[in-house]
């Protein structure tokens, strides 16, 4: 319930035969992505990432743009008889919006989720160099690279699971010390231990994947500092 727009996904029985039929991996539909990661002002923010275990943890500042442009307003001559002609600067500049789908299947190898995305504009699947347009420069073919789904074989942006575990450790290590620092002066009797619940785990995993692709705009439902 906490995760409404994500969905599990039924996959065929021999593909991971250790899970469900029904569970095989989780789906979020019509993710937008309104700019591309290797535009300028994308750029002059990356200073302000975190480079950790070849991970390149980018744009924590990122907000996204409005994604239609607002207009004046203006009045409407109901005595006008040309109502098909429209002032082109009355109409709202909506920008470019491509849509990807998120997969988060489980990895047997690393022990952790792994997170495939596939792109689409106007209804057509993108190619490989247009997806990965929307991935950091930093990470590209060196964390993120373009592989097959493993259940639809489609070609999707592939983000390796091999450093997901030690980052989920740091993240975790990051949220204790900040719990502690904020309880500096209080008696250790009256401190408030340390319990991250296992549920919030999925949270801190999806924030951490989205600074890998900043501009890809999926579903968070909490606002988590990592």
């Amino acid at each position: 319930t906490l995760f409404r727009s994500w969905e599990w996904a039924r996959g065929p029985e021999d593909i991971q035969p250790y899970l469900p039929p029904e569970k095989k991996y989780l789906v979020f539909h019509g993710a937008t992505c309104f700019e591309r990661a290797d535009n300028p002002e994308m750029d002059a923010l990356a200073g302000q990432g975190i480079e950790e275990d070849d991970w390149v943890a980018t744009h924590p500042g990122y907000k996204p743009k409005p994604k239609v442009q607002a207009v004046e307003k203006k009045e409407i001559n109901w005595d006008d008889d040309d109502d098909e002609v429209v002032n082109e600067d009355d109409k709202a500049q909506t920008r470019p919006c491509r849509l990807y789908d998120v997969y988060v299947v489980w990895d047997k190898y690393y022990q952790t989720p792994r997170v495939f995305l596939q792109g689409y504009e106007n209804g057509k699947a993108l190619s490989k160099e247009e997806m990965m347009m929307d991935v950091y420069a930093a990470n590209r073919e060196k964390t993120v690279s373009i592989d097959p789904h493993p259940y639809l074989d489609a070609p999707c942006i592939s983000i390796h699971p091999c450093r997901h575990a030690e980052t989920m450790r740091a993240i975790l290590e990051h949220q204790r010390e900040r719990l502690e620092n904020a309880q500096d002066g209080i008696p250790d009797n009256q401190k408030v231990p340390f319990i991250f619940p296992t549920y919030m785990a999925l949270f801190a995993f999806l924030k951490f994947i989205s600074s890998v692709v900043p501009t890809i705009q999926y579903d968070l439902a909490v606002d988590m500092e990592l």
